[in-house]
């Protein structure tokens, strides 16, 4: 038996790295898993570098995205990231479809390493009003007595796009099986489907898109008493002649574990061992002496499961070798055994986070080799031990998870009191340390919620410390992350468990290294693209200067020359909102304008994969009992707005300042029916755009239909009534309509129809008076197209002027504060007005100071239930806390 000093990692100058040691880790502290709709989405961004979780400074951008199960992207924030930490929010939309939707977060730079390192957290969105808005509805699994199944499903596509009218496209997966078909209307607007699918079928997703391209879609499981079973052999396979533990993890239809237990017999019926899985469905058990002429199996105690009782465990290979690893009180035990190498030469070697810790050359001795290593002389998390032949070519490997809780931050937390009133101010004080109660300076959070309705969810679900340590390493869903970190003594035995199952071949630091990394980091907003046409081929290059004009706070002035492929970038000033406007101008190196084309680089998001399992609603009592709360407080918000005069966000109204020349047109021809912004245009404008009318033809076919006239030019007209057009106030001419579907949609400010508009027999008469007499009868009826545009002077005014560009680019997502009632002077009505909130506080940032100290306060609410304080801490080193608190709100107060 041999103990192994482990130099110290952290100061060796020799060590083999993994390209994939230089990613980004990115981790977004959600308030919760489930919302309504017209919630806040809360977060907190920590980007820190992937092997020591020291805050990045490599990333000055995050990108955040809402998805949908559909694969649509709903929202996508910029957050600023200073030091590594940021924050945000999403403001879910009243009429959010109910469902399940993934958070998705990443950095430029972590796009070098494809989706590894990417953040994703689901959530669920539930309506707040209890009208049916489904449009997928009563989903049947039709069992035939001759066998055969089918799916009966009724679409009613109107309750997410009023104007369809004939066929509905439907995509179906089935598995891994897609199919789609067109299905034509019946009675009462609603959609038949009658869908033949194969028997023992897992899931199905069901997807519609109506004829104006809206979409909704429905996953749903088929068999409900699915279950899989899988086997992982400690070093990767089981050896002839040799002991092996073996992990086991059963899971049902959506992913989720399933309790199990039974034995492990071979094909002649005889009992072999036990096993017996935890409440996650995981379990592992060891084979003795294995033996390769025999075939093994795990028998279920109940099996109903599936009707199905016998499962295969693998083949036995006659020959390899097989790596065990595990802990003896204050010491991991690595024990080698090999099948055909007895006195051969090996390397073992122990690696973190993609960075080489040992590796040292050994001998086996009769095919055995055994060592000893400190639980202290390793760091805290994920470590891989790999065994190589002479050649170095990996022979096994075995992920250990090594707990070191000395190495976390202490946060300890104090209220001024037990428990309180309702509405009693609760001061809470914050106090950072190291294992030997030395102050550190930390960045904290602090989230503050009804444990009742929140705390069990909160225990399960990802927090600072399974992220880190363990989410962030693996692929795949970890089910209830949160249950690894709960100071419970099984939970060594438990994560030892998630290492060989979850981690079997999962690892995202055994991807082989990179050549290149060819994305740079974002330090701050930036704008890129290229200058084309510099080249001549009898003048030779030509200078380009390009000037870039902002808008925004600061409207800032750029200049700079392309480089020699006519590229350009320009670091922007920090800028919030959503996006703002921008001109650039080319000009030569004399200063005159010149028309090249500049093509901007655009930053896609990348591809988007939604786990088909996680859009399977799943609603628990706890679940509904939070809905029906939800609910419950959003009436009495709105009942109390009502009677007491305060203003509903969605009635506020903003009415702003018209321009001369909308005032102008409205006065004269009414309010128009339909707005469409120039921005909203300018966004689906693509390479193959022709102009204005060619956005309008594919994008809004319901507003406004574009034809093209045996003059060969395209017209615009309203429900197919005379329609005249209108730019900036001036009436243009019919003689000039052919002008107008070529104007650049970067030009247009607004698009607006007035439909039936004042006066139009006087304009009509005005707008063909050039072309014949003004003679009755006039068309007496018809509907007007309003065109703003950035110049403000008509249609010449419109055409776009000589190398200049314009466009909108994103900018940073401007951080919303957290809101929450006041009640340092409450007065006898204030308490009409209940208040039972689940979410009691939101305090994304705060850093404890020299001392580890800090502080903070927060009214509390009207329910009569136990509070959890939930605080989650990094230091400037990397390291990291976590820590809960309960309190208690009583009710003393005669009102």
């Amino acid at each position: 038996m041999l103990l192994l000093p482990i130099p110290n990692w952290a100061q060796r100058n020799d060590l083999v790295v993994s390209t994939a040691s230089f990613a980004e880790k990115i981790y977004l502290q959600l308030d919760r898993k489930i919302y309504t709709n017209g919630d806040t989405v809360w977060f907190k961004c920590i980007v820190s570098n992937a092997s020591e979780h020291i805050p990045s400074h490599l990333s000055g951008v995050l990108y955040v995205e809402l998805i949908g199960a559909d694969e649509v992207i709903f929202e996508k924030k910029l957050i600023k990231i200073e030091n590594g930490i940021g924050h945000g929010n999403f403001d879910l939309d009243k009429k959010i479809p109910k469902g399940n939707y993934l958070i998705r977060a990443y950095t430029q730079w972590n796009q070098n390493f494809e989706d590894d390192f990417f953040f994703e957290e689901y959530i669920q969105v539930f309506p707040t009003e209890t009208e049916n808005t489904e449009p997928i509805q009563n989903i049947k699994l039709i069992k035939e007595e001759a066998g055969s199944e089918h799916l009966e499903v009724i679409f009613n596509p109107k309750l997410i796009d009023s104007l369809q009218k004939n066929k509905l496209n439907v995509y179906i997966s089935v598995d891994d099986k897609k199919d789609s078909l067109q299905i034509k209307k019946g009675k009462n607007d609603q959609y038949i489907l009658d869908y033949p699918i194969d028997k023992e079928s897992q899931f199905a997703t069901l997807k519609i898109e109506t004829e104006n391209q809206k979409t909704a879609a429905k996953t749903f499981v088929l068999n409900k008493e699915y279950m899989d079973l899988q086997f992982f052999p400690e070093s990767g396979e089981l050896v002839h002649g040799l002991s092996s533990k073996v992990g086991f993890k059963a899971i049902d239809a959506i992913g989720k574990g399933k309790i199990i237990e039974g034995a492990i017999v071979d094909e002649k019926e005889n009992s072999i061992t036990t096993f017996k899985s935890n409440s996650l469905g995981m379990g592992s058990f060891i084979l003795i002496n294995a033996d390769s002429s025999k075939k093994y199996y795990a028998r279920l105690k109940s099996p109903s499961l599936n009707n199905k009782s016998l499962y295969p465990l693998p083949d036995v290979a006659a020959a390899g070798n097989t790596l065990s690893v595990y802990r003896q009180r204050d010491k991991v035990v690595l024990k080698v055994v090999s099948n055909y190498m007895k006195n051969d030469s090996i390397f073992v070697r122990i690696s973190f986070r993609g960075v080489d810790l040992y590796e040292k050359k050994v001998s086996l001795n009769q095919g055995f080799y055994q060592s000893l290593i400190s639980t202290a002389e390793i760091p805290e998390g994920i470590i891989s031990f790999t065994i190589l032949d002479h050649s170095k070519k990996t022979i096994a490997e075995r992920l250990y998870f090594n707990e070191k809780p000395e190495s976390r931050i202490k946060i300890n937390l104090a209220t001024d009191k037990p428990n309180y009133n309702k509405r009693e101010l609760t001061n809470l004080n914050i106090q950072t340390t190291n294992f030997n109660g030395e102050a550190v300076k930390a960045n904290t959070s602090v989230l503050v919620i009804n444990k009742k309705e929140l705390g069990t969810m909160q225990n399960l679900r990802q927090n600072i410390l399974s992220y880190f340590l363990i989410d962030s390493e693996l692929k795949g869903n970890i089910e209830n992350p949160g249950y690894y970190f709960k100071n419970d003594s099984s939970m060594h035995d438990d994560l030892d468990v998630l290492m060989l199952t979850q981690g079997w071949s999962k690892y995202n630091y055994s991807k082989p290294n990179k050549s290149s990394l060819n994305i740079n980091p974002e330090k701050t907003l930036t704008l890129s693209g290229r200058v084309n046409n510099l080249f001549s081929e009898k003048k030779g290059k030509k200078d380009v200067e390009v000037t870039l004009m902002t808008s925004g706070t600061f409207k800032s002035f750029y200049k700079q020359k392309t480089d020699s492929l006519g590229k350009f970038k320009f670091d922007l000033n920090d800028e919030y909102g959503k996006e703002i406007e921008i001109l650039i101008q080319t000009a030569n190196k004399s200063d005159k304008k010149i028309n090249n084309s500049v093509v901007l680089d655009q930053k896609k998001s990348p591809h988007v994969s939604f786990e088909s399992t996680q859009a399977i609603e799943q609603i628990d009592s706890i679940v509904n009992k939070f809905i029906e709360k939800s609910r419950k407080q959003k009436e009495i918000d709105e009942k109390f707005d009502v009677q007491f005069g305060g203003i509903l966000l969605d009635q506020v109204k903003v009415n702003a300042k018209m321009g001369p020349n909308k005032e102008k047109v409205t006065e004269k021809y009414g309010k128009p029916e339909t707005i469409i912004s120039g921005k909203e245009i300018l966004s689906k404008e693509k390479k193959w755009s022709y102009g204005l009318y060619s956005v309008l033809l594919f994008n809004y076919p319901d507003k406004v239909r574009i034809e093209r006239m045996p003059d060969q030019n395209l017209y615009a007209t309203v429900n197919n009534m005379p329609t005249l057009v209108i730019i900036d106030g001036i009436p243009v001419q019919f003689r000039d309509y052919g002008l107008i579907p070529n104007i650049s949609p970067s030009e247009v400010s607004s698009f607006e129809i007035i439909e039936y508009a004042n006066g139009f027999g006087e304009l009509y008469c005005e707008v063909h008076s050039e072309l014949q007499p003004c003679i009755p009868p006039l068309p007496s009826w018809g509907h007007v197209i309003a065109i703003y545009t950035h110049a403000g002077i008509g249609l010449f005014g419109a055409q776009k002027p000589k190398g200049l560009t314009k466009t909108t680019v994103p900018v940073f997502a401007t951080a919303k504060e957290f809101y929450a009632p006041k009640y340092d002077n409450i007065q006898a009505d204030d308490w009409q007005h209940s208040d039972i909130r689940t979410l009691i506080h939101w305090q994304p940032i705060l850093q404890t100071d020299d001392s580890g100290k800090a502080f903070t306060s927060f009214y509390n609410t009207d329910n009569k239930e136990q509070m959890m304080i939930i605080v989650e801490a990094i230091s400037d080193e990397g390291e990291i806390g976590y820590q809960e608190l309960n309190y208690e709100i009583i009710d003393t107060i005669n009102k």
